[in-house]
């Protein structure tokens, strides 16, 4: 006994019909049915192979050409010290036992920036609002510089200021960049290394670039090359520990 390959019905072996469903049960109809089937099935596997590769390729191009945002914003280390200017602008966090040196910072920096704010127009110049460290050794700084009309982009920007650091940084050399979130905002965290123009003294730094109402945050941190294995995890948290207040 066999089955009828349409209505499985069971029939004689040699029976040219199926008595159910009255269909030829010759050998060369079931082989082209058989066929028909495992070609059909054949297709499918091919066309979804095809689609695996083309999703593939997609999410390579996209890693390629977007290299990897790192979207995590950890949480500021409990035992920093937080400054927070006077007409509440920023804050910054920082380890302790850095000093702040409010004696480079200009008293109207911050009234300025604030009053641009308002104005809706960029700030005319740069200021540093925010110095601290540790004599010869490492040092962190907040600045704000206004952007040109030509720049409108985050990545402009970035290039902007990574052009600028170069001028006061003779052999600059970019050990790496990362594109990142900071107080919720996009902001990209360069290191490098390089010789400070005028002192000869090579430090290894990290900075933090952010655009805000039209103008570029920049903190940056600096030590040693000697020293920077000391601070990097501090460093990572200073540069992320950034909060725009107004």
């Amino acid at each position: 006994m066999r089955l009828c390959p349409y209505c499985h019905t069971e029939v004689i072996e040699d029976a040219p019909f199926c008595p159910e469903c009255r269909r030829s049960l010759a050998m060369t109809g079931q082989a082209v049915t058989i066929t028909g089937q495992a070609v059909k099935g054949k297709s499918k596997k091919k066309l979804a192979g095809i689609i695996a590769c083309v999703i593939a390729s997609i999410v390579i191009v996209v890693l390629v050409t977007h290299p990897l945002i790192s979207m995590a914003e950890p949480p500021i280390p409990a035992h920093f010290t937080t400054y927070t200017d006077e007409p509440g602008l920023f804050s910054i966090s920082y380890p302790p036992e850095l000093e702040i040196n409010l004696e480079l910072i200009d008293e109207q920096a911050t009234q300025n920036i604030i009053s641009s704010i308002n104005s809706g127009l960029p700030i005319e110049e740069a200021y540093l609002v925010f110095s601290a460290g540790l004599i010869m050794q490492s040092a962190v700084g907040v600045a704000v510089e206004s952007l040109c009309a030509a720049i409108s982009t985050h990545d402009q920007m970035v290039t902007a200021a990574i052009n600028g650091i170069k001028i006061v940084w003779s052999d600059y050399q970019e050990l790496s960049r990362v594109r990142t979130i900071v107080d919720g905002r996009p902001a990209t965290i360069v290191e490098y290394s390089g010789t400070l123009c005028g002192t000869g003294t090579t430090f290894h730094c990290v900075v933090m670039l952010c655009m805000v109402h039209r103008n570029c945050w920049a903190v940056s941190c600096s030590t040693l090359p000697d020293e920077y294995s000391n601070w990097e995890d501090a460093f990572d948290a200073i540069v992320r520990g950034l909060r725009i207040l107004k």
